[in-house]
């Protein structure tokens, strides 16, 4: 059986949870805690989560190369694509949740008041116990997390340009979802994973989950992905199909948003250099960050996998994709 050590208010936590349900997979959620944080500490190799502990004892963490390693050991049922242009699609999009999107969510749960005390609360509570006064923890989470806003880019300076990209990715991806079941179609992927962990946290909040309230499309695929989608396998849409309200989705997000963002960042990362993208109209000021550098090179290192067929193949279904990660 596997052991999961996460906290549901960690949106890579979630989407491991889900993959392993997905797959269907005995597993043990361990809600990391004071009483568990010597069994933690034992197999983790970072003081983060999530961390998967598998059956033969080997430990992993980062959930993407965890939901890597579950696919590859239990290949069936599928979460990748079989078309390899259209998988390179659905990891980009993973990344784009991974290290994009998640400035949105933190933005959210810690810039506004009535999001920190909600969620400093859920893990104190979930870390201390029920039977112990999480106030004190609470502020100590919220003062901590607080001070984490600028490094990932959640500054005020920045809050128009994070709040306007998600409410036009929400608004695409559910205009999307209310043609197909999942990103491309009926066949679950990575992306689906990525994207719905994300908008799992979301909707947990009181701020974006009174934005996102409408998008009852969002709300259905998010609730179908993380309960591991039902046991649903089917194959993947024809591209004319997903065409008409996929290619708007991946043209904002992707082509767009996260993928110049993710070159700046890697190419001011060597340097610690505070660099500057333009996001759909707007000015987006950070430090680079040198763990999404890496991401983006392993990104990049899949785009070089591809055939120049399949390059080919990705391209012409986003314009200008071969350009991006060139």
């Amino acid at each position: 059986m596997y052991q999961l050590f996460g906290i549901d208010v960690s949106p890579y936590s979630v989407k491991v949870r889900a993959l392993l349900r997905y797959k269907n997979l005995p597993y043990e959620w361990l809600i990391r805690n004071k009483d568990n944080e010597p069994a933690f500490r034992e197999k983790a190799k970072l003081p983060i989560i999530p961390l998967l502990i598998t059956p033969t004892g080997d430990s992993l963490q980062d959930s993407t190369p965890i939901m890597d390693f579950l696919e590859q050991a239990h290949p069936s049922p599928n979460a990748q694509l079989a078309d390899p242009a259209l998988n390179f699609l659905a990891y980009a999009l993973e990344e784009a949740a991974d290290e994009w999107l998640i400035k949105a969510m933190f933005h959210y749960r810690w810039n506004y008041e009535a999001d920190r005390i909600d969620a400093s609360r859920r893990i104190a509570i979930a870390s201390l116990g029920p039977d112990q006064d999480p106030t004190a923890y609470a502020e100590k989470i919220g003062a901590f997390l607080m001070t984490r806003r600028e490094p990932l880019g959640c500054t005020s300076d920045n809050a128009e340009a994070i709040e306007a990209q998600l409410d036009e990715t929400a608004l695409r991806l559910d205009q999307h979802l209310g043609e197909h079941r999942f990103i491309f179609g009926e066949a679950i992927s990575f992306a689906d994973f990525g994207l719905a962990c994300i908008f799992y946290e979301l909707l947990s909040d009181p701020t974006p989950r009174a934005r996102l309230a409408k998008l009852k499309n969002i709300h259905r695929w998010v609730d179908s992905v993380m309960a591991g989608a039902d046991g649903h396998v089917g194959d993947v849409t024809p591209w004319p199909k997903l065409a008409p309200t996929l290619t708007p989705l991946l043209d904002h997000l992707l082509l767009h948003t996260y993928l110049p963002w993710a070159r700046a960042n890697a190419a001011s990362s060597a340097t610690n250099e505070t660099f500057t993208t333009h996001i759909q109209g707007h000015e987006f000021t950070q430090s680079a960050q040198k763990y999404p550098a890496k991401s983006w090179q392993v990104l990049v290192q899949r785009w070089q996998a591809l055939s120049n067929e399949e390059r080919a193949s990705a391209n012409s279904h986003l314009n200008g994709l071969d350009e991006a990660m060139a």
